[in-house]
């Protein structure tokens, strides 16, 4: 499809009033430039009204008061084990809506998030979360890796503005192969050392990944049931091609813009792609970009005319052809790189590449998702009313499930508060929203409250006053600033950073964590402080540049002094697009 008939493809769908509000959702396979597109998106939200009603405001804040309970209860149960640092628990998937997330076809009020959680020697598992589906509006853009279809169904997301990534197959299933999974992240981060840290791992297990032609078919297979779904839908979304967008970001970022709705400068376009060229977009997933890759076509240094046949023999041509990728064309194998001979050679011999040097990291890299694994030996577990054990290889069965014991009753808890709260707040005034949370709290403060401590006083504390004050008026930061003061103050002389039973609740952490994207900004957590980081200034690692000074930037001491500073940010970036 040349790049005019992708205009065309695009030009049918309803384009939106200026002035209407702007609620994006993103849907992509993994590795199809999924993280991309939604970074690109999340820079058109300055632009343009995005409102998600009081209602929404107040769950959210709520959900960052008593989020952390249950990645804290997890890692509290590790410690009394004496697992600390052997413990890999990326802080993405601490991060109450992180991971990777989706609405169950049987039960389209929930949302499910995938937590992948591992212990050096012991092996690993992923947690599943079910959760009310409103709690995926914690993040500013609701986004997720399947079911294509059902968003664009469900009467929840009707409003949305709905934008999805796709990149050649070819290219999706190489990416797979080489990428590192945050698990394997972490591990690298914590004990390979830092001069061992370069692209001969990746290399070392794609070996495997290439040479097992079941784990390689594994991939395919997953993903050609994406596409065919996606496929059939594929003219009702925005559609973003990565390839587009790598070889021409600005007029690829002026379109979705246009397609959106939204009026931008090619200037504003092209800071937006220096933000995002190339650079590592998950965090405290610091290997998921490639360092050197992620061109058009590269894969035809490393895949074989093995793979491609397997692909195509799983109808990707078709799908190839529609999108403009062309005809699946085989590789001259006398050309073959090393890497891809030395792959070649195993496949023909019958020899899968199982040599490496770290079994644990070994472990770890092997996908636990995004994979028909039916014919690896994971352990599997039945859902539990708020949590499954979906796929383990973890060594210590008795130790899993009492994590995963302590996983439920937090979910439980969380489950309880915010569910009561879903269904009792649907069309109150003000003041009935402030009797309920006067309820709300009460009726939870012996589990969920004793449990969370400050947080949880602070976090209905600022729900009353943005009910109060709705709007968020404050025009200065040291408006801002004085409002969080005055607040605290109301807290009296509580214990600092604790909790009624004792239990720590803010500790700072060696690496940035994602807290929350709250209106226009991030806010991360680092060494115990609260950066409010501006979306418009793109991906910024607080551990590796000085940051305090860039224009926007707030150091909060707490996440609710940054909570507040956030949304008066975007009022005044409103005010003044109002203006203009």
């Amino acid at each position: 499809m040349r790049q005019s008939d992708l205009e065309k493809h695009n030009s049918g769908k309803t384009i939106l009033d200026k002035t209407a509000n702007f609620r994006p959702l993103v849907v992509g396979a993994p590795r199809s430039g999924f993280a991309l597109l939604s970074s690109v998106i999340i820079h058109f939200l300055p632009l343009a009204p995005h409102d998600i009603g009081l209602r929404q405001e107040v769950l959210n804040i709520l959900l960052r008061g008593v989020g952390d309970y249950v990645s804290n209860s997890i890692v509290e149960r590790f410690t009394r084990h004496e697992i600390t640092n052997d413990l890999l628990y990326n802080p993405n998937f601490r991060y109450l809506v992180g991971g990777p997330k989706w609405i169950p076809r049987d039960r389209q009020d929930d949302a499910c998030f995938r937590k992948y959680i591992g212990v050096r020697g012991k092996g690993d598992f992923t947690l599943v979360m079910r959760l009310p589906r409103e709690v995926l509006n914690l993040d500013a853009i609701v986004h997720s890796h399947t079911d294509p279809k059902l968003w664009l169904e469900h009467p929840g997301y009707v409003e949305y503005t709905k934008f999805a990534s796709v990149r050649s197959p070819i290219d999706i299933l190489n990416s797979s192969v080489f990428s590192l999974n945050a698990l394997a992240s972490e591990y690298i981060q914590k004990f390979i050392p830092p001069e061992q840290d370069n692209d001969t791992i990746r290399q070392d297990l794609a070996l495997y990944k290439f040479t097992d032609l079941d784990f390689f078919e594994g991939l395919v297979k997953f993903l050609a049931g994406y596409f065919k779904e996606f496929m059939a839908v594929r003219d009702r979304y925005i559609l973003m091609r990565w390839e587009d967008l790598i070889s021409r970001p600005v007029p690829s970022i002026l379109r979705l813009a246009r397609e959106s709705g939204i009026l931008m400068s090619e200037e504003y376009a092209s800071g937006i792609w220096r933000k995002l060229d190339h650079v590592n977009l998950t965090q405290a997933h610091k290997h998921n970009y490639r360092v050197g890759h992620g061109i058009v076509g590269g894969w035809k240094n490393w895949i074989t005319n093995h793979h491609l046949q397997i692909i195509k023999d799983y109808g990707f041509e078709e799908h190839m052809i529609d999108l403009g990728y062309g005809k699946i064309e085989f590789l001259d194998e006398s050309r073959y790189t090393p890497f891809q001979k030395k792959v070649s050679t195993c496949i023909e011999a019958g020899i899968v590449h199982t040599e490496f040097f770290d079994p644990d990291l070994f472990t770890f890299a092997f996908n636990k998702s995004n994979l028909v694994s039916d014919k690896f030996p994971f352990k599997r577990y039945r859902w539990r009313e708020h949590t499954q054990i979906e796929r383990s290889v973890f060594k210590d069965d008795a130790l899993q499930n009492e994590i995963w014991d302590c996983a439920e009753q937090a979910c439980a808890e969380i489950i309880t508060m915010i569910g009561t709260y879903l269904q009792e707040s649907y069309g109150l005034d003000k003041a009935g929203m402030l009797k309920l949370l006067d309820s709300l709290q009460k009726k939870n403060q012996q589990t969920l409250g004793n449990a969370v401590g400050k947080r949880y006083m602070m976090a209905f504390m600022e729900a009353r006053a943005l009910i109060k004050h709705e709007g968020w008026s404050y025009n200065t930061v040291a408006g801002v600033r004085k409002f969080a003061a005055r607040v605290r103050r109301k807290l009296g002389r509580m214990a600092e950073g604790r909790s009624a039973r004792g239990n720590v609740l803010e500790m700072p952490t060696d690496l940035p964590r994602l807290v929350s994207s709250e209106a226009t900004c991030n806010i991360v957590e680092y060494q115990g402080k609260y950066y409010v980081l501006p979306h418009s200034l793109g991906p910024i690692e607080v551990d590796k540049n000085r940051v305090d000074k860039l224009p926007g930037v707030l150091v909060a001491q707490t996440r609710e002094d940054a909570a507040i500073y956030a949304k008066a940010f975007a009022a005044r970036q409103r005010k003044r697009s109002d203006g203009a």
